[in-house]
């Protein structure tokens, strides 16, 4: 458990189920309380060091267990802001367990931009490395699934992208909004984009995993104008994209 003394207001979050990815250690956070969800094999298996380099790592007895590895994470990565632990933390950071960091001080650095900004900007995110549009990641994915990609169909094939593109069309959303990576970013613990995080949990349960076509919309939708962490997702200066240990 956390002291009552704590003082930092930024809450670093990864999850990390059924042996996804292993547990990586994490450089000094210094300002920065550190929490990684997992469930017992995977705690059981990580080395000693890895663990005691974050402020918690936690085997919770929710959500569900009948969720699946993928969509257990998703609970802690889409409703972080209901996470007892970091629930009073003023500012979120969430890092998919493929990521290695580097280094933590660029999240302090830019949390102090967020901060002077209006509360509609005051969301980092990264930008897609590879395609700029949710219509043009939805017409890969689906197109690689028919080519028979056995990494994309094992992922996306049973998620209901197609419809889920169509309720966008119906909305009025625009399908070509800028398409973000959901593996890292940084938002503040407002009603507001708690309200918005909640919509976008909502998509998952009722469309499916691919969380990247929904975020663009439900920042338009919410009148939210994000920033934008100038990095390349695979490999920066912060940190770098593991392959998973596992797919499922």
């Amino acid at each position: 458990m956390l002291h009552a003394e704590r003082r930092n207001e930024v809450a670093l979050v990864t999850a990390n189920f059924g042996g996804i990815d292993e547990l990586r250690g994490l450089p000094p956070h210094d300002g920065i309380d550190a929490f990684y969800y997992t469930d017992e094999a995977t705690r059981l298996g990580a080395d000693s060091t890895a663990i005691a380099s974050w402020t918690q790592v936690l085997v919770p007895d929710y959500p569900r267990h009948d969720f699946g590895a993928r969509l257990r994470a998703r609970y802690f990565k889409h409703q972080i802001h209901r996470l007892d632990e970091v629930r009073n933390h003023r500012w979120l950071v969430w890092a998919d367990s493929s990521l290695q960091f580097h280094e933590t001080d660029f999240i302090l650095e830019h949390v102090e931009k967020l901060r002077s900004l209006p509360p509609r900007k005051r969301i980092l995110v990264v930008p897609h490395p590879e395609r700029r549009t949710i219509r043009e990641e939805y017409e890969f994915i689906r197109d690689l699934i028919a080519q028979g990609n056995e990494y994309l169909i094992l992922r996306y094939q049973q998620e209901k992208m197609t419809e889920q593109m169509e309720y966008f069309r119906r909305q009025g959303w625009d399908l070509e909004a800028r398409l973000w990576c959901g593996t890292f970013w940084i938002v503040e613990n407002s009603d507001l984009l708690n309200r918005l995080w909640d919509d976008w949990w909502d998509q998952n349960i009722r469309f499916g995993m691919m969380d990247q076509l929904s975020l663009p919309v439900l920042l338009d939708h919410h009148g939210c104008d994000p920033e934008q962490l100038d990095v390349v997702l695979w490999e920066n200066a912060h940190f770098i994209h593991v392959k998973h240990h596992r797919n499922i």
